[in-house]
């Protein structure tokens, strides 16, 4: 059987229970970075938070195995029943698999070929960023992380920004002040809670408006995972007012249905005060 595993994002002692004995008991580790998935089990180890479960003669019998997004594909070919015989967990470099990180295809396969699986709850860098923020919402938007060119980064952000709902998006420390000053210009009136490390020592939450951020980051080491979650209330669908509405240069009765729909009055009562108004001003109907 398979189980897919959280990593702890920065904190140790963030690992569940269940995570530990999952571990404990895995023959075959499937694992982003097998240098980062030894790592852990070390540290684990060292901070004793197996207990009884495993020691390091145990640990020295488990196969680890690196299946990341370059050879994830060519790894699942060597796959069959038989292998997942065997207690097999899948774990990222640090958080939820499959967010932001391999796993999918992983999982995909496994329910191609009818191979039992579960996946255990954890943290992830985007709600803990998103409880940060302070902002109310029942729902969110996840983008995963930026994109590197400038151009493609100015082009979504107001895109997603416009659907009114608090956008969620990693950022790596060499683009963190490009992306943010492209969120000032783009996006100059947007709340922000960005978070700099989540639970790790230097873990660090910077709240306001984009180019407040910069100023507040201009002492700040600017290093270690970022997190931004905004949300711009002042983004709006572009609408067209009534005194727009008259300047429009097309048939009266099409005017005439525009400013039924801004007024609540009939067309047919718009159209009949266009017609009979004789210096084409604004209509009775659409005034207050």
């Amino acid at each position: 059987m398979l189980t897919l595993l959280p990593a702890p994002i920065g904190n140790l002692l963030d690992i569940s229970l269940r995570s530990l004995q999952a571990l404990a008991r895995a023959e075959v580790v499937l694992c982003e970075d097998t240098r980062v998935a030894k790592r852990l089990y070390t540290l684990l180890l060292e901070r004793s938070l197996f207990g009884e479960l495993l020691d390091s003669t145990t640990l020295s019998h488990k196969r680890f195995i690196a299946l990341h997004s370059h050879n994830e594909q060519e790894i699942l070919t060597t796959f069959d029943e038989e292998f997942f015989a065997q207690d097999v967990v899948y774990l990222s470099d640090a958080g939820m698999p499959t967010i932001s990180d391999p796993g999918a295809k992983l999982v995909q396969w496994c329910i191609t070929n009818r191979i039992p699986y579960d996946v255990l709850p954890g943290s992830s860098a985007l709600n803990v960023c998103f409880a940060s923020s302070g902002i109310e919402s029942k729902s969110f938007f996840f983008g995963g992380f930026l994109p590197h060119k400038q151009s493609q980064r100015q082009q979504i952000l107001p895109r997603y920004a416009a659907l009114g709902v608090p956008c969620i998006w990693y950022e790596s420390p060499h683009r963190i002040l490009q992306s943010l000053q492209d969120i000032a210009l783009t996006l100059p009136n947007a709340y922000l809670c960005v978070c700099k490390e989540l639970s790790k020592i230097h873990q660090a939450r910077f709240f306001g408006r984009a180019e407040e951020i910069l100023r507040q980051l201009e002492s700040t080491k600017i290093c270690g995972e970022w997190v931004l979650c905004l949300i711009d209330e002042s983004s709006q669908e572009p609408s067209l007012s009534l005194s727009e509405a008259k300047l429009l240069d097309i048939a009266p009765k099409a005017k005439a249905k525009i400013l039924s729909l801004l007024t609540n009055k009939s067309v047919k009562e718009c159209y009949q005060e266009i017609i009979e108004s004789t210096d084409l001003s604004l209509p009775h109907c659409a005034k207050e």
